[in-house]
């Protein structure tokens, strides 16, 4: 989870600043490594009519937990999106990510594309997204990774605090 505070500008640029945080969740300890872990985070980017472009990188280490694996991990998702109109989008958000510890890295090739629709009162993006791993840690890392995303486009209750 992350926690950021964020603001944009009257040219569209977008800013982010904040904390994440993994918490130890598998259940069996050869699935996860029991580690809390915590770091910074930031966004940087740009929103038009016709595009978004940015990066989002952060970095976590391990601060609690019963595991004997040490967390050093830096993750950065480049994200470039296209906006045709109509309510469609495409583009790429690929998800790289560094193992400090086993200098292994996580690099796929990312390709998106969605629509945005208003079903009754609420607006939803639905998308597809494939990945091939030009790069993974080992022999069980992934090669491919095909998602589907259906995502309700909600107030953000939160955001009243702020203004």
């Amino acid at each position: 989870f992350d926690l950021a505070y964020s603001g944009s500008g009257e040219n569209g640029m977008i800013w982010a600043l904040g904390l994440v945080s993994t918490l130890p969740s598998a259940t069996r300890s050869d699935l996860g490594g029991g580690q809390w872990a915590l770091g910074p985070e930031v966004l940087i980017g740009k929103v038009t009519e016709k595009y978004v472009l940015g990066a989002f990188p952060n970095h976590q280490w391990d601060v609690a937990g019963w595991g004997d694996s040490s967390v050093n991990l830096t993750t950065c998702q480049i994200f470039a999106t296209i906006l045709p109109g109509g309510g469609w989008n495409f583009g790429s958000s690929p998800i790289m990510t560094y193992n400090w510890e086993t200098e292994d890295w996580t690099v796929p090739l990312n390709f998106t594309f969605g629509k945005t629709v208003v079903l009754g009162d609420t607006p939803w993006k639905f998308s597809a997204e494939i990945n091939y791993y030009v790069e993974q840690p080992d022999a069980f890392g992934p090669e491919w990774m095909v998602g589907l995303n259906f995502t309700p486009v909600v107030e953000n209750v939160f955001a009243r605090f702020f203004k």
